[in-house]
């Protein structure tokens, strides 16, 4: 179809899974752990942002004295426990079905997290695209997370597509952000953005469409966001 994007560059955490919440209270019960509550405008900056700006952002060497390192191993297990106690990883409606289309179509499928490789990894296995998909960036592979374009940049880099042949699936404000700021068509999906005035929600005008799920998309969806 002409008008298609080259790649489609996904990401993870409130797009593809509804997992935000999960990511913050990890990292909440790590915090108390080490008798550091984290406030209510701390725990919303975890929604949308990679390790790197949580880390920095939080002060959390200075007030935990932990290593990035240590905070990630820390927040995983304390969300390995919720997992074991029988919390379920939700997948978003019509997230795998988004990935086969773009797949079956030969569009290049990779995802731009600001998660943890490890994170990314438990997600895929939930979503059983993984074998669709060209390849993940996780908070590892940059020095400089959302609202950064560093990620996306270098997704369109390995997969040597053009940046304005990139369409972009975000639903944060700094995903969103980020995308634009590569000089990519951004995709918004509001299907776990809560509503204006909710704790956590996510401005997403910026980006060249919103819609409210992935759910039913289809390959003429995309190109007309190639288009805007």
């Amino acid at each position: 179809m002409i008008g298609l994007p080259q790649a489609l560059l996904l990401d993870l955490d409130g797009t593809l899974v509804h997992s935000e919440h999960i990511h913050t209270e990890g990292l909440v019960r790590f915090c108390a752990g080490r008798g550091l509550e984290l406030s209510e405008p701390e725990r919303l900056f975890v929604i949308g942002h990679a390790w790197q700006e949580i880390y920095a952002e939080l002060r959390l060497e200075a007030r935990l004295g932990a290593t990035l390192a240590e905070v990630l191993a820390g927040t995983t297990a304390a969300k390995d426990a919720m997992f074991a106690a029988g919390l379920r990883l939700p997948v978003l409606e019509g997230a795998r079905e988004l990935v086969s289309l773009a797949h079956a179509a030969g569009i290049a499928v990779a995802i731009v997290s600001g998660s943890a490789r490890s994170e990314i990894v438990q997600a895929l296995e939930v979503l059983e695209i993984g074998e669709l998909l060209r390849f993940y960036v996780g908070a590892e592979d940059v020095v400089r997370g959302k609202p950064s374009p560093e990620g996306y940049v270098l997704a369109a880099q390995r997969l040597g597509a053009a940046p304005e042949r990139c369409l972009v699936v975000e639903d944060s404000e700094a995903g969103i952000a980020a995308g634009i700021a590569a000089g990519m068509r951004v995709l918004a999906t509001s299907a776990a953005n809560p509503p204006p005035g909710r704790p956590g929600h996510q401005r997403q005008h910026a980006a060249h469409r919103v819609v409210p799920g992935l759910s039913g998309l289809q390959l003429a969806d995309l190109a007309a966001v190639m288009t805007l």
